[in-house]
């Protein structure tokens, strides 16, 4: 993990990534919404996230396996310990040497790798099927075993030694970039999907602090409602429960009822709200004060004029 020595004096949010992630315009954006505050990111190491979510970093943007284990590494089981939302859904690509004969193709279906060695633990890969009489496999037939490797830095290290080939996000594909290996999109295998994760038990100012963090990924605008609580909490430390209370009991008084449209002042409310027919739109201008419009194409008290006519006789 990378640490920040960095001194704040200020609120401070500590947030925690891993590699391959490149959150900075987020970061940068929640940054200039609250200048009053101070976010230091630090890269995680692969799979360690736990470890440091609630003493190293507040959040985390934590990318889950393509085939997570319900109830333990999906969505739904995250939420059951700590709070969590999706951020974005990574492809995931094929390395390759770049004079390999599959940089021919534009994509590379799982399909194409069967006579291939993938060099990685086939267990997070359910889709391939290694040939019998391929490089995955052994005069038996047997499937060869994963490589020793501390990260996906050393199976890229694998793929450049020419020992075989791997299949990795393609964040992570570009973060260990070298010029001797390209990548290829492989487009019948699942994404992997990158989530934002928190602690339940956040204190109040770290919580609104996250939850603006969370509009900036979910493409809020600044003036956003969600976002004013972390304006004011990194304002006032102290006073900024009850403000964020306060602000709360006035966005509840002033919530219009359902079915109605909100008015002047001076006026009466209209009984207008969007979907209602044209007859309960007139019914609502009249309640209103307002005069009724004419039937289309008559006259008030009259006889209808006859069509292309111009009156009667």
């Amino acid at each position: 993990m990378t640490e920040s020595t960095e001194q704040t004096s200020g609120p401070l949010l500590r947030v925690g990534y891993e590699p391959g992630m490149m959150p900075g315009k987020w970061f940068d954006r929640w940054r200039e919404r609250l200048p009053g505050a101070e976010l230091v990111d630090q890269q995680l190491d692969p799979g360690l996230w736990r470890e440091h979510l609630g003493t190293a970093v507040d959040v985390c943007l934590v990318r889950l396996p393509a085939h997570p284990k319900p109830g333990l590494e999906d969505l739904e089981g995250l939420r059951g310990h700590f709070l969590a939302i999706p951020a974005y859904t990574e492809l995931q690509v094929v390395v390759l040497p770049i004079d390999h004969e599959l940089t021919l193709l534009d994509e590379v279906p799982i399909g194409e790798l069967v006579d291939e060695y993938l060099v990685q633990d086939l267990s997070d890969l359910p889709e391939h099927r290694p040939s019998p009489h391929g490089a995955g496999t052994d005069d038996d037939g047997a499937v060869r075993p994963p490589l020793d490797a501390r990260d996906d830095g050393d199976l890229v290290e694998y793929v450049a030694a020419g020992t075989g080939l791997a299949v990795l996000p393609m964040s992570v594909a570009r973060f260990h970039h070298r010029k001797d290996l390209t990548y290829r999109v492989v487009p019948d295998l699942p994404g992997r999907d990158v989530v934002v994760v928190w602690p339940q038990d956040l204190d109040e100012e770290k919580e609104a602090m996250v939850q603006d963090l969370v509009g900036v990924v979910r493409g809020r605008k600044k003036d956003s409602s969600r976002g004013e609580a972390t304006h004011l909490a990194s304002g006032n430390a102290q006073d900024g429960g009850k403000e964020m209370a306060a602000l709360k009991k006035r966005k509840q008084s002033t919530k219009a009822k359902p079915g109605t449209a909100k008015a002047k002042p001076g006026e009466a409310p209209s009984r207008t709200a969007k979907g209602t027919s044209r007859g309960d739109q007139l019914k609502g201008k009249r309640l209103a004060g307002g005069k009724a419009r004419r039937p289309s194409g008559g006259r008030a008290g009259g006889r209808p004029r006859r069509p292309g006519g111009r009156g009667t006789r």
